[in-house]
């Protein structure tokens, strides 16, 4: 084979590439709407724990399931403002669907293993299925806790 038709090659490999890439669909936005469960102050469990707890999530205007909530709890366990790996808690969440009535709650487990040394809240993740509407939620602990309340609309 020629220098010239070995040259030609990468040529038309490359213009095969970009006719599939123009003849392909192009891909779905993912669309959310960010929201905040507010910050809860709490006692924790493990000799000598306490902590702030609080969420961040997406709510999906165009999603797969309608009426559903991903969230990321959050939590800073310490013992004497320094994070403490014995510290665990299981802050649960409970919702309450204001224009159907309905109710549910979830919960998920944070702490137990980060090193003294961690510098980033410990995280667990949670999925709600709400139903779509305007829905109270309350973060909450089995320990003595200051209030978390807010609402939010889910589509």
């Amino acid at each position: 084979m020629s220098h010239h038709k070995l040259a030609k090659i990468p040529l038309a490999a490359s213009a095969v590439v970009a006719a599939l890439i123009a003849t392909s669909a192009p891909a779905a936005a993912s669309n959310y709407i960010p929201v905040e469960l507010p910050m809860t102050t709490t006692g924790a469990h493990g000799l000598g724990c306490s902590g702030d707890v609080w969420a961040v999530g997406n709510v999906y205007p165009d999603g797969d399931v309608p009426g559903t909530v991903d969230l990321q709890l959050k939590g800073w366990l310490k013992v004497f403002g320094v994070p403490a790996p014995w510290c665990t808690l299981a802050p649960t969440v409970q919702w309450h669907n204001l224009d159907t009535g309905a109710t549910g709650q979830g919960s998920t487990a944070l702490g137990a293993w980060q090193p003294f040394f961690w510098s980033a809240p410990v995280v667990g993740n949670l999925r709600l299925v709400t139903g779509p509407g305007q829905v109270e939620f309350t973060l909450t602990t089995d320990l003595p806790h200051t209030p978390s309340v807010t609402n939010f609309r889910v589509y």
